[in-house]
């Protein structure tokens, strides 16, 4: 066990020396044929990550009528394509070691596909049937179908789920970000396959495309398969319907809802802040130290360590694109359920007030730094981050100089910060379990 945990010390070690001393070299690359596409090329291992995602194209921006269509369709298109049926889709990528993944995220359509350099190709080939030739055939739409009934079924049991569907109701009330990835059972049953076929037309397209390849390939081979394989897409996306920014939830409210289940499960969220606000940067500082370092942030001390009435807290910035929020979740026996709300008002109050202390504050930074590198050390990680940058148009820089810019967060401002952001009584909470009382 020694040695294992040294080797596993020493090769983290040398991957942080070698990330903190250069930076990833993130090209922009324009194909023949015109599709763009960012590129990190990493011969550490034999394979490549690459992502796609059509921007504007997720479940917040679908019909009242046909909520949960985008998730339908990451379905059905894995049920057979091109030539292939079901079945042989399924075997061609098992058999060449292929992950080909489909999801229905809020702001975009996303695909995702890691492959060994050597089948790259045939990933991508399978890809392009996939979005461009499903077959949408009736024995796929079935199994599909009965599968969303299954998914229905487990939600409803999932306190997790059920607790975040209330808070974004809460929070968003009739704005697009209150919907469900899933829609509703009645939706998604209506759902027809000209809507499949009439959405993959209007929605996957060039025109909104975007692409993210880190792995051991060369650009000229990755613009040569894109060319081939994603060029015939159609050119332009449908006309998008408009989404407000929205970051005022307006009066804090609290739902509870009862679930027979051994623990409730506490959400909770409040006002956000924004990506391109200047004061990101110090408030990711001050969130992260409050409950986003594990076992060593503020909740965690408080709630866990010294009240004993959680395995787990935690709370994070969610910075989308059209709605911020800071929020967090623990879980706790029910009979605690109302101490540990009064505990984490408490404890924000307390932070409000008095900010954080200079170890905690350097510690922090330290965890973030480290984080982010470990999580780039992973080609999967950092093609999920590059598409992420492009769908929320952000600065790709920002990723070669998040250690700088961390670095440079001051304990004063972090804390004078902290007096205006956070806002214990206006918290939005969302009880999942055998307490029904009010809070």
């Amino acid at each position: 066990m020694r040695i294992s945990k040294f080797i596993f010390l020493l090769f983290f070690c040398l991957g942080f020396n070698l990330q903190a001393n250069g930076s990833l070299n993130i090209e922009e690359v324009t194909t023949h044929k015109g599709l763009k596409f960012l590129f990190v090329e990493n011969c550490d291992l034999p394979k490549v990550s690459l992502n796609i995602s059509f921007k504007d194209a997720g479940y917040a921006y679908e019909n009242a009528e046909k909520q949960g269509l985008t998730w339908f369709t990451s379905l059905v298109i894995q049920e057979g394509a091109g030539e292939n049926d079901a079945k042989d889709f399924a075997k061609k990528l098992e058999d060449k070691g292929i992950s080909l993944h489909f999801n229905a995220g809020l702001e975009a359509f996303r695909v995702s596909l890691d492959a060994l350099s050597e089948n790259l190709e045939e990933g991508i080939s399978l890809l392009s049937d996939a979005v461009m030739r499903p077959r949408v055939d009736h024995e796929g739409l079935n199994r599909v179908f009965e599968r969303a009934k299954v998914n229905f079924n487990n939600l409803e049991k999932n306190p997790y789920f059920v607790a975040g569907k209330e808070l974004n109701t809460l929070l968003f009330k009739k704005h697009p970000y209150s919907k469900s990835e899933y829609g509703t059972l009645n939706t998604v049953m209506n759902i027809t396959r000209d809507d499949v076929l009439t959405y993959i037309k209007r929605s996957l397209t060039k025109d909104n495309i975007v692409i993210s390849v880190v792995g051991c390939a060369t650009k000229e081979e990755v613009s040569a398969l894109l060319d081939k394989y994603l060029s015939r897409l159609p050119s332009k996306r449908s006309k998008v319907r408009r989404i407000p920014v929205e970051n005022d939830f307006g009066p804090a409210k609290s739902e509870n809802i009862f679930m027979d289940i051994p623990q409730s499960v506490i959400l909770f969220a409040q006002k956000g802040i924004a990506y391109d606000d200047p004061e990101y940067y110090n408030a990711s500082v001050l969130i992260n130290a409050l409950g986003g370092i594990g076992l060593n942030s503020i909740l965690m001390k408080e709630l866990r360590q010294n009240l004993g009435i959680t395995y787990g807290v935690s709370a994070s910035i969610i910075p989308n694109k059209h709605g911020n929020a800071i929020a967090g979740n623990l879980s706790t026996d029910s009979s605690t359920a109302g101490k540990a709300i009064s505990a984490l008002k408490d404890t924000l109050s307390k932070v409000k007030k008095e900010g954080i202390d200079e170890q905690l504050f350097k510690d922090t930074k330290v965890s973030m730094v480290n984080n982010f590198i470990f999580f780039l050390s992973n080609n999967t990680n950092t093609a999920v981050l590059l598409d992420d940058m492009q769908i929320n148009d952000r600065d790709i820089n920002r990723i070669n100089n998040y250690a700088d810019i961390v670095g440079d967060t001051k304990l004063e401002r972090v804390n004078e910060l902290a007096s205006s952001l956070l806002d214990p009584e206006n918290l939005f909470f969302v009880e999942v379990g055998r307490n029904v009382r009010g809070q």
